[in-house]
């Protein structure tokens, strides 16, 4: 079944475009994994410190692989300090 992810994801003020160059190479390093459909970055257009990620994977199992790989460990690690909120909602197509 595939998976479809909506994240929201909130940059301390002053952290914006930090935060942007990293998520910018997020989506080109995911988009090389198996299993990614679609890995998209969106930004609000009422509030620059708001990001939108939108992902289709193919399963769970290639969700739970791309959380484990290195460049979202990575990723994690070097956005730490630049994000003020996540908020993450998984969903399936009815």
């Amino acid at each position: 079944m595939k998976v479809t992810v909506f994240a929201q994801i909130q940059a301390h003020p002053g952290q914006t475009d930090s935060l942007f160059n990293l998520l910018k190479q997020l989506v080109r390093d995911t988009h090389t994994e198996a299993g990614c459909i679609e890995y998209t970055l969106h930004n609000a257009l009422d509030d620059a410190n708001q990001f939108w990620m939108y992902e289709v994977w193919q399963s769970q199992a290639a969700l739970e692989a791309h959380m484990a790989s290195p460049h979202f460990s990575a990723f994690v690690t070097a956005s730490e300090e630049l994000v003020k909120q996540v908020d993450i909602h998984k969903t399936y197509a009815c």
